[in-house]
This record gives structure tokens, sequence and C-alpha cells, in this order.
């Protein structure tokens, strides 16, 4: 059956009220097969839902979208929405609502170096939190020797329920399948490969932490694993705090690697954090 979005995601069994999230995501190049498919990692913390139309959700990750961005980058995103992507929010600083306030990284900047097949992992860690005084949440980037750098904020006056805390929490991977040749696509998802190829081979979320309350962060317990079409993305769990995700690893011909001159591009940052 045709399905336009595909996940793998990790997510709690139970349903606190959530005040933030960390996660450590290694970052990859999958080849995307269409140029207008893409595939990301990233957090999603949402509240409300689908069916009444008030889902608030706010998500940041690292993202390869060709058609978008007009290259086949890997790029720092973020993204919001409070009515189910509906008619507000959108993708970075290009719809308004977030407040960038770091000068050292941008919203929307390429990652230029990215993790080697059995080598060096190229690691990003992001946390989002509710701040107490403002309720805005902040989004960050923890670099260095666990030095946060917070990159800006969503404002509280953006959201219709997810004012005071997040109802769901979720990590994971994600890709669009635009079945453009009569059959699913072959956009890979992190790595390319099954979370089965091990260490150093596939895509992760490791050191999941969450916010029960609004100034303390925690390992996360419960974790669970679950994929939409695993006959093509799957995942693993490791344990509460990890998990593995992807796939496919099969390239084909036509897929899209388009590139522009770089001195185009926003910003770009390295993140390095060994596995």
């Amino acid at each position: 059956m045709y399905s336009f979005y595909q996940y793998v995601i990790g997510a709690m069994e139970n349903k606190p009220k959530i005040y933030g999230t960390e996660v450590t995501m290694n970052v990859w190049h999958p080849v995307i097969e269409g140029f207008n498919e893409f595939s990301l990692g990233q957090i999603w913390l949402t509240s409300g839902s689908y069916d009444d139309r008030d889902l608030n959700s706010i998500e940041a990750g690292w993202q390869v979208y060709p058609d978008f961005y007009n290259d086949s980058q890997p790029r720092l995103f973020i993204f919001w929405t409070t009515d189910a992507y509906n008619l507000t929010g959108g993708y970075n600083l290009r719809t308004g609502g977030f407040v960038q306030t770091s000068k050292e990284i941008m919203v929307e900047g390429a990652i230029s170096q990215t993790s080697i097949l059995g080598g060096d992992q190229v690691d990003l860690t992001i946390r989002i939190w509710k701040d107490t005084k403002s309720k805005s949440w902040w989004l960050g980037i923890i670099i260095g020797r666990n030095v946060l750098e917070p990159v800006g904020y969503w404002p509280a006056s953006l959201f219709t329920i997810q004012t005071d805390y997040a109802a769901i929490v979720q990590w994971g991977g994600e890709i669009t399948n635009k079945n453009e040749y009569g059959r699913h696509t072959k956009t890979q998802m992190g790595s390319g490969y099954f979370p089965d190829s091990g260490r150093g081979k596939v895509a992760y979320m490791r050191n999941l932490k969450i916010a029960l309350t609004e100034s303390e962060f925690q390992p996360l317990q419960n974790l669970t694993v679950g994929a939409t079409h695993p006959e093509y993305y799957r995942g693993e769990k490791l344990n509460d705090t990890c998990f593995y995700y992807g796939g496919p690893q099969q390239l084909n011909s036509k897929a899209a690697h388009p590139m522009l001159d770089y001195t185009i591009l926003y910003f770009t940052f390295v993140l390095f954090l060994l596995f």
C-alpha cells in the first residue's frame, strides 16, 4: 500500500507531562532518490491531535531535502505547527515564529561532515526545554565538552495547547515516498543500513533524556520502538536510552545529488562526538 510519510519512532510507554528532552543522534548523508523527497532524524514534542486539528508540535533535527534547500547537504532544521500541519507554522526561519538568538549555530546551517561507515561518527546533540519564566520553548545544541549553546526559542504565544508542557515526546527517522517510479522509493533513512548491521554502520538515537519537571533532565525509561513500514525501514531498541533505525542501503542510478556553489549556503557547523 502506498504511503507518503514513513517513520521509525522511539517513544515512551507512559505519557507524563514533558518539559523538555535531549538526544544525541549521528548525522548521515542519505541518498535521496527523488529530488522532492526527504530524509531526516529528529525530535517531536507534541500536544493535541490530528482528529481535532489542534495538534501543537515543535520539531528539530537534521534533514536532507534537495527540493527545499536546492542541495543534498544535511542541515540543522526546525519545524512547528499549532493546527496539525494545516495553515500554521513551517520550516526554519522562513515562516516566522522561531526566534534565532545564537550567532554561532544557524538554523538551516549545513552540516559539512557526516558519519563514516565503520569509522568516525559525527554526532548532533539537541536539547529542547521549557523556560520557567517566559514559558517559551528553547532549542539548544550541545557542543565541545558538554557546553550548551542556546540557538533560539519558540515563543509561548505561538501555541494553543502546548503552553505549559508537552503531552508526547518522540525521536526517530522519517522519509517521504513519492512512489514516482511505480514502486517504493529507494530513499535512505539514516545511513541506509538496517539496525542489525551493527555499531558504526547504523543511525542511532542515544542518551535519550526527558525533563519531567521544569529544571531536571533524567535518562529515559520504558522506551518503545516501532516502524510504520518495517519491510523498508526498521528500528531496534538497545536499551531504554538508545535505539538504532534506518534502511534501505540499496542505491539507485536515478538518485538525486544536486550541488550548488557552497559560498551561498548558510553558516556551516560541525559537531564531533565519538560514539
